[in-house]
């Protein structure tokens, strides 16, 4: 079969047609703008100062936290925490956590504190108790906590140190672990 110039003429038009589009498209399109969508990598919320208070099923304030900014980067699935502050009070108990810089994860069922963890904690008729270390992970729903890292427990002149702690506040218990030294004055009674 040959081929006449009457074949051709769909096939040139096809080819340039098809040109056109590539053409058309590479110019149309921001070349700062990537081919491909990827997921957002940076923040797509930024809160500045944030407060937050959640509540329990009976409609009381369960805890709040406060912080001078959060950004949600939905990448991650977490939201990072400037200078947060997560209170606890009820029944005359007053728990304050500060640090320099927070993580909330899974929903905010968990938050890894760092950088200057304190904390100071109250109860009716009894000495502050405070709490220095690195970092702390928080379960703030159940109340719970972690360090790994060497942590400072002060209370009433008593100075405990150790490489590590696990707290539960609903219960009151607090586990020190490893190389644990502690400092606990004797007080005297007078005559």
């Amino acid at each position: 079969m040959r081929l006449s110039p009457q074949h051709l003429y769909p096939i040139m038009a096809l080819a340039a047609l098809a040109a056109g589009s590539i053409w058309l498209e590479r110019i149309s399109t921001d070349p700062n703008a990537s081919p491909e969508p990827k997921a957002m990598l940076g923040p797509d919320v930024i809160v500045e100062h944030m407060a937050l208070t959640r509540f329990d099923l009976t409609g009381t304030p369960q805890y709040y936290i406060d912080s001078q900014q959060m950004r949600h980067l939905p990448a991650q699935a977490q939201s990072e925490l400037i200078e947060p502050i997560v209170r606890y009070e009820r029944d005359g108990m007053h728990l304050r956590l500060t640090a320099d810089h927070g993580i909330t994860r899974d929903d905010g069922e968990r938050v890894d504190l760092k950088g200057q963890v304190r904390a100071q904690r109250t109860l009716p008729d009894k000495p502050e108790s405070t709490f220095a270390s690195d970092t702390l992970v928080l379960w703030p729903n159940t109340e719970q906590a972690k360090s790994i890292d060497p942590v400072v427990l002060t209370q009433d002149g008593a100075i405990v140190h150790s490489k590590g702690m696990t707290a539960d506040n609903l219960f009151g218990e607090i586990t020190l672990t490893g190389g644990v030294v502690a400092n606990l004055p004797i007080k005297r009674k007078q005559p």
